[in-house]
């Protein structure tokens, strides 16, 4: 078992030696008739030879070509007129033949009795014996034995096999060979991912390796049409090879196939299977079943064979990115790869599949041989209906549900994709769906995945299937069940199109997802009694962004004065109505989140709500005080932030024995916790940020589970409060501040920790404590110095520090092994960097911006930090402001030459430099713009005229410089833009680097009379494979704020690389003005961001 190769398909299926002109014309031309009616290729000596040749190699190639050959192959002797007893013992002819080689080749002799002595002793066709003498009897009989043994053969796979060899490298098919046990292994997946395809390729290379094998395709199919007998039935031939026992019934199949499959090893595939009365018909169990032998299944249900205890299931994944382009290719194009002119449209078919290998084939197949025009108009016309074909197959799948699981499925394609599997299996459960267990079973269906996040994921083509199932059940029954499709919404509460019926249960509406107004009638919620799901919501990462609602799409009107009780979910943000209804008690309820309503109170008097878990209520502006929660114990979110006149907390709160989060950010009227959040040692996250609580509560230290802990954030903290906070933080405060009997010692959970804007002067060396601690934000304090003890956070990932006033950062940094990512922006006093910078920080995230005295005063030793120079306020000089710009690139592992930054990869892709120059630049040429090949004076944009040869492969990069100025303060400035000859643009957006907006957004009154420099390089070719003719670059355009000056732009490829070896990066810069500038190196090695 060298390789795990595919076997070939045999070029002849039998081989036919024979002699002689007495039957060559006659029986043996009748023979070969019969086999080419009976589709057996048979090789004839006297026609597949050409004429003239040596006969002998060719007869050997045949050989090795014929089916019915080789180790596990049969050699067959006809008898025609002729007695294998003769034969035997050589008498009469043979014996008279004998007697005259003797004399001639006496020493071959021997050889030629002993062989003809073996042959007559093989099995074979006696034409007397079997038909009586009748050729044409004795013919049939012959071709019947020949296709009898083709059909246990290798299985037709057809071509084009991708990711096959994949999956046998996985597998280690050769430890199944010769084993001491029998195994039995499942390979599991959905419909179409190509599981019957393994199976058939694991036989066929396997199965010359058995004493016996037999291949049960599509067993649920078959058992639904003819039962499961005539499974039983065929096994059993195959194996026994005989056609003449009888069997009555499954029971009596069962006993048969354990009594004689005991007997020796044997490969046996069951494809399909989708019950356990199939698996204890078949294969109750390996004990029926002879040591050596290979059992393999394939289904859906991985819970199906792991009940059946298989050693182990292969799970079926989709095709990577190129197997999926390469088996497309081979259906679309007949070539392993895209053809010219059709790459993008290509690569956009794929996408859309995403791996599939049957929704490729078939797409594929499609799509072949139509042009660009129809592959735009078909892949435009997938987005809105799926390919029907494709669904087919899907649906298969979903078929195979219970009513929960499929309910449970299209609830999930509908509005859950992406949401914590937890959460959503208790709202389901709301629903009586027993969703914990169901979920489980499409999971193992392949029909939703769960991420490493614990969110539930589900293939594109999987929710297309599911939401298409929810369209169709719509239109067969004139009802909506589940209203989630944004046009379907606006028809049915808008414009009235389709009637509000009581079978409505889900109804979901993004206020994105709406460019026009949508009306909601309140009244109709009194029709849709079923309701159990009601999501009307702004999304969570667009709420981050905004602090209330503003000009939204939705128009709310009538009075709410009936919801359902079945609800188990209800989102409705943007509530306009103060309360809600009295009757309203939906006991299944497990989230509710009401968040930018004018609700003034849930409930006035408590409610039992065992089942609640979370409750939001962002920035609800009318709430001044929570509900009670003494009824409601289970919760375990609750986010009151941006409640701006909350005044309390109900004291009930320490009831919450489960409360896992509790966000107070941004109640600015809260000025005091209950001490009986102490008690809740569930608490993992706690943001009291941005509240009127000017100290720390003591309770905090109890909270040993705390995960999360947010504080400050409004300036109005106590000053030096942090000093005094006992051990480990064990600093002694001043005398007039006498010690606290706050700690933080035992959280020893701590993750994250945020003292924004806490009027902080100073972090206790025993911060290093804090082990686990990832994320440190120490933004807006009056920091003079960061404690070394930093360095002992061992697990730090993420360090705000930004706009504090300390002069440098510790070398201890260089112990910080995961640290991603560092801010010290507007850190105006900070230096110097101490340490290794260049070592420890080069694959770091890190945003220097607005630290002038960094620029001006550092320098990088041999050491790689950042150290004082001599000359401390010195003005920057042309020598020394290209030194400082140098000395930056260097620490960041960054060489300045430019053929270096294309030819090696460093870890960055993108560099950019822009700064005010001199007055003495302010005219035409400014400088020289030699190194860039294509110019332009008093123009915006650049036209590159790609060569005759233009290679995509050969190409590495470019640069791009221009010259500018800002008419106005404030202006924006959207960078450039790169167009392909037929105005396609070939990167996704307009490019310019994230610190230059913010730098242009500092700028002073007067420096819009300073022009300023910008120069950028880029490293690699993405977007570029579809580049031909010529390409342009645009710099600001259609922007009447920004004057360009001069622009200049080059292409990089591998020649450039070779002639110019020495040219610098900043080489012929102009002099920078005291206005400042900006540098920004970006790629997978993080980026970098500098400005002074």
């Amino acid at each position: 078992m060298a390789t795990t190769s595919v076997p070939h398909r045999w070029k002849y299926d039998v081989f036919v030696s024979f002699r002689g002109d007495d039957i060559r014309k006659n029986f043996m031309d009748h023979m070969f008739n019969d086999f080419k009616q009976k589709g057996i290729h048979a090789f004839r000596d006297d026609r597949e030879l050409p004429k003239g040749e040596e006969i002998s190699p060719h007869l050997y190639k045949a050989i090795e070509e014929s089916e019915i050959e080789g180790p596990k192959h049969e050699v067959r002797i006809i008898f025609y007129d002729a007695k294998p007893d003769v034969m035997r013992k050589q008498k009469r002819s043979y014996a008279e033949a004998f007697s005259k080689h003797e004399i001639s080749n006496s020493t071959e002799v021997g050889k030629w009795k002993e062989a003809l002595s073996m042959a007559a002793d093989l099995s074979g066709f006696d034409l007397q014996d079997m038909t009586n003498g009748y050729e044409y009897k004795f013919m049939d009989c012959i071709s019947k034995d020949i296709l009898k043994k083709l059909w246990d053969g290798p299985m037709h796979i057809g071509e084009n096999m991708v990711g096959i060899d994949f999956h046998f490298n996985i597998l280690d098919l050769s430890r199944f060979v010769g084993s001491d046990k029998v195994n039995m292994i499942g390979i599991c997946g959905i419909s179409g991912i190509g599981k019957t395809t393994l199976a058939k390729a694991i036989y066929n290379f396997l199965y010359v390796h058995f004493e016996g094998s037999c291949f049960c395709e599509d067993v649920k199919e078959v058992t639904k049409r003819q039962g499961i007998l005539q499974v039983q039935i065929h096994l059993i031939n195959k194996i026994l090879k005989t056609e003449d026992l009888k069997i009555s019934c499954v029971g009596e199949g069962s006993t048969v196939i354990k009594q004689r499959m005991a007997c020796k090893p044997i490969l046996l595939v069951l494809d399909d299977v989708d019950h356990r009365d199939q698996l204890k018909a078949l294969a109750s169990s390996a004990s029926w079943f002879c040591p050596g032998s290979l059992i393999i299944f394939t289904g859906k249900d991985k819970q199906l064979l792991r009940s059946h205890r298989v050693d182990e299931i292969h799970d079926m994944n989709f095709l990577d990115k190129d197997q999926s382009i390469q088996l497309f290719s081979l259906y679309a194009f007949e070539e392993k790869h895209p053809s010219t002119g059709f790459q993008g449209l290509a690569y956009k078919a794929v996408n859309y599949v995403q791996g599939h290998p049957l929704a490729l084939i078939v797409l594929g197949c499609f799509l072949y041989g139509k042009t660009v025009g129809e592959w735009v108009s078909e892949l435009d016309r997938l987005k809105l209906h799926p390919n029907e074909e494709i669904q087919h197959v899907l649906r298969l799948s979903y078929d195979g549900l219970n009513s929960h699981q499929q309910n449970i499925l299209l609830d999930i394609a509908c509005l859950f994709i992406g949401d914590n599997c937890k959460f959503v299996a208790s709202i389901l459960d709301g629903c009586n769906y027993f969703a914990h267990t169901n979920m489980k079973v499409l999971v193992d269906k392949s029909l939703i995945t769960i991420s490493n996040d614990m969110s539930l994921q589900m293939h594109d083509l999987i929710q297309a299937m599911a939401r298409e199932t929810v369209r169709e059940e719509s239109i067969m029954t004139g009802k909506q069940r589940r209203l989630w499709n944004s046009s379907e919404v606006y028809n049915v509460l808008s414009e009235k199109k389709v009637e509000v019926t009581q079978v409505v249960e889900v109804l979901v509406l993004s206020f994105e997802k709406f460019s026009q107004k949508v009306h909601i009638d309140a009244n109709d919620f009194a029709q849709m009694k079923k309701l159990r799901i009601l999501k009307i919501y702004q999304e969570e990462k667009v709420s981050k962004q905004k602090l209330e609602f503003k000009g939204h799409n939705v128009i709310f009107s009538g009075n709410l004065y009936y919801l359902s009780n079945e609800l188990s979910l209800f989102y409705c943000h943007g509530c306009p109505f103060n309360y809600l209804p009295s009757d309203f008690y939906p006991e299944n309820i497990v989230a509710i989140d009401l968040s930018y309503s004018n609700i003034k109170k849930i409930w006035t008097t408590p409610k039992c709500f065992r089942r609640l878990k979370v409750m939001k209520l962002k920035y609800c502006r009318n709430l001044t005080t929570t509900p009670d929660f003494s009824e409601i114990t289970n919760l375990e979110e609750l986010s009151l932030e941006g409640c701006v006149n909350l005044v309390s907390v109900h004291p009930s709160i320490g009831m919450l024995k489960r409360l896992v989060v509790l966000k107070l950010t941004g109640c600015l009227k809260v000025d005091q916790l209950p001490e009986a959040l102490g008690r809740i040692k569930s608490l993992m996250e706690l943001y009291v940020d941005k509240t009127a609580v000017t100290e720390l509560p003591c309770f905090v230290s109890s909270l040993i589970n705390l995960e999360a802990l947010s504080f400050g954030g409004q300036g109005r903290i106590q000053p030096r409060w942090w000093t005094s906070i006992t051990a480990p933080f064990g600093l002694l405060s001043k005398q007039h501040h006498p010690p606290r009997s706050v700690s933080l010692a035992g959280l020893h959970m701590l993750k994250k920790l945020n003292f924004s804007y806490c009027n902080l002067e100073q972090v206790p060396e025993s911060i290093g404590g804090l082990s686990c601690l990832k994320e440190l934000n120490l933004e807006g304090n009056n920091l003079l110095e960061v404690p070394e003890s930093i360095g002992g956070l061992s697990c730090l990932e993420d360090l705000d520090l930004q706009g504090n006033n300390f002069t440098s950062l510790p070398g201890s940094f260089e112990s910080t092994f995961y640290l991603d990512y560092i801010n010290a922006s507007d850190c105006t006093s900070l230096r110097e960097v101490l340490g290794s910078f260049k070592d420890r920080f080069r694959y770091t995230d890190k945003d220097f911006t607005n630290c002038p005295k960094l620029f001006k005063n550092v320098s990088i030793d041999r050491e790689g930090s950042m150290s004082k120079t001599q000359s401390l306020d010195s003005c920057i000089t042309l020598q020394g402001s290209i030194h400082q710009l140098s000395a930056f690139l260097g620490c960041v592992g960054l060489q300045t030459n430019r053929c270096e930054f294309f030819s090696q990869d460093t870890g960055y892709s993108d560099l950019d430099i822009a700064y005010h120059v001199g007055l003495q630049t302010n005219r035409c040429g400014f400088f020289s713009l030699d190194w860039f090949t294509n110019r332009s004076l008093g123009e915006n944009h650049v036209k590159l005229e790609l060569p005759s040869d233009w290679c995509y492969d050969k190409f590495r990069g470019f640069g791009t410089c221009v010259v500018f100025k800002c008419k106005k303060p404030f202006s924006t400035f959207e960078g450039y833009s790169v167009k392909n000859f037929d105005g396609a643009s070939l990167i996704p957006n307009n490019y310019f680097p994230e610190v230059f907006k913010e730098f242009l957004k500092r700028e002073v009154i007067g420096t819009q009379d300073s022009y300023m420099i910008w120069l950028h390089y880029t490293r690699g070719r993405w977007g570029w494979q579809e580049a031909k003719n010529f390409v342009s670059f645009c710099f600001a355009e259609n922007n009447e704020d920004v004057e360009v000056k001069e622009c200049g732009v080059r292409l990089i490829y591998d020649e450039d690389i070779q002639q110019e070896a020495d040219i610098r990066m900043l080489q012929d810069l102009p002099i920078p003005s005291q206005h400042g500038g900006a540098m920004n190196l970006d790629g997978r090695s993080g980026y970098s961001n500098w400005s002074w």
